[in-house]
């Protein structure tokens, strides 16, 4: 392969769609991400959103949040730890869309 890198076929019309636990921040075994001082982003996850976005047109992330359906956590929960995680890629001069 050579210098030749994995994303130079990558265009700004392309769609990057990344999971969050596991991907973005650290998955809790056998429990969910509750509240924002559970919330750990994993190691260089910020430099490379914002690395990222002058590569894709779009960077989405994609969640399965069991735990609201099992009463484990509140969708109000949710999206505190979604702001949070918002807020702080926006301080990195990064960008979720």
């Amino acid at each position: 392969m050579g210098n030749e890198h994995f994303l130079v076929d990558v265009n700004e019309s392309w769609t990057l769609f990344l999971d969050r636990d596991g991907v973005i921040n650290r998955k809790i075994d056998n429990d969910y991400v509750k509240s924002i001082g559970e919330f750990e982003f994993l190691p260089g996850v910020l430099e490379a959103l914002y690395e990222f976005q002058h590569l894709f047109y779009k960077i989405i992330i994609v969640t399965n949040q069991q735990g609201i359906a099992k009463g484990t956590m509140t969708e109000a929960g949710l999206d505190k730890v979604h702001q949070y995680l918002l807020y702080e890629v926006t301080q990195t001069h990064a960008r979720i869309d």
